[in-house]
């Protein structure tokens, strides 16, 4: 066997007797900066990742369980639509003229053409509009197939005079039956 020269060692056994060869403040000095810069490298890529995760949990959870309750509730009503027995045609016009009547009052007019019907609307509250749409659903199974409507203010509607947010515009729908 063939005795090694120092050239000939591996760097950790240079390393070592290096340190070996060093005063021991400075091999001190060299551990603790050592120790230094493994305390920030678990600190970076391990510690502070997941205490972050750890914060954001309580947000992230919450925000999930708001689309559950959200999704577990248009399951529902897509359940109780499906369950809900079929609307005869002339009942369905029948029934999205009374809803139109009920719920948009004058600043609506409603044309019912075959299996189609258009909505025309001048002056209509968002909840009015929304109320009616619900309930033509419901009630009478009319789906929308299309909508031009524009949103405007109007500062006389009310008597505070602040302007109110009405719409304008016709809504095509589409009633069961043929």
């Amino acid at each position: 066997m063939a005795h090694r020269e120092p050239e000939d060692q591996p760097v950790s056994m240079k390393f070592l007797s290096s340190l070996q060869s060093m005063p021991p403040k400075d091999r001190q000095r060299l551990l603790a900066l050592g120790l230094v810069l493994l305390a920030l490298m678990l600190w970076t890529w391990q510690i502070s990742p997941a205490l972050k995760t750890l914060r954001d949990m309580p947000a992230q959870l919450a925000q999930l369980q708001d689309q559950t309750q959200k999704l577990k509730l248009m399951q529902a009503q897509a359940q109780a639509l499906q369950k809900s027995p079929r609307v005869q045609a002339k009942d369905a016009r029948t029934l999205l003229q009374k809803v139109a009547t009920d719920n948009l009052d004058n600043g609506a007019r409603l044309n019912i053409e075959g299996t189609r019907a258009t909505l025309t609307l001048s002056r209509v509250s968002a909840e009015s509009l929304a109320q009616f749409l619900a309930l033509a659903r419901t009630q009478a199974q009319a789906l929308p197939i299309e909508a031009q409507l524009q949103k405007f203010s109007d500062a006389g509607a009310t008597k505070t005079n602040t302007p109110a947010d009405l719409w304008r515009g016709t809504l095509i729908l589409s009633l069961p039956g043929g």
